[in-house]
């Protein structure tokens, strides 16, 4: 089974089993991200996952603020984790703005899309220094 199928309204996808048509479509499209950018799945997934496209709650002053599946999930699992002593870890915040926090959930989701940066520069620069093969 390496093709789609359907059952019982869920989708099979290359070794993923009970995919749902959202989830199927997410694979599908890191999986294109990733042939396209000419980098690995797990890299295009973490520039994905910390893209901002879910919008915030509107607070007071706030004009429509929008955060990371990553910086969601990482603060679901994380919840209530500080780091010790009341340490503070400076953590960027959009494009350049920094702002420091407590919160371990808060710095690992604010940190995941840097990791997929950072894979993708390590790919590009490993393909630049591959010496040329000749074929003559």
């Amino acid at each position: 089974m390496d093709t789609t199928e359907e059952t019982n309204g869920t989708y099979f996808y290359h070794g993923h089993a009970n995919v749902t048509a959202q989830e199927l479509f997410l694979l599908i499209f890191a999986e294109s991200l990733a042939n396209h950018m000419g980098v690995s799945v797990e890299t295009a997934a973490t520039i994905l996952a910390g893209l901002p496209l879910i919008a915030k709650r509107k607070v007071l002053g706030a004009k429509g603020s929008r955060t990371s599946i990553a910086s969601k999930v990482a603060r679901q699992i994380l919840k209530g984790v500080r780091f010790p002593d009341g340490m503070k870890v400076e953590a960027i915040i959009g494009m350049g703005k920094v702002r420091p926090t407590n919160k371990v959930g808060t710095v690992v989701g604010r940190a995941v899309p840097f990791v997929g940066y950072t894979q993708a520069v390590i790919i590009f620069a490993l393909v630049q220094e591959r010496p040329e093969t000749n074929t003559t």
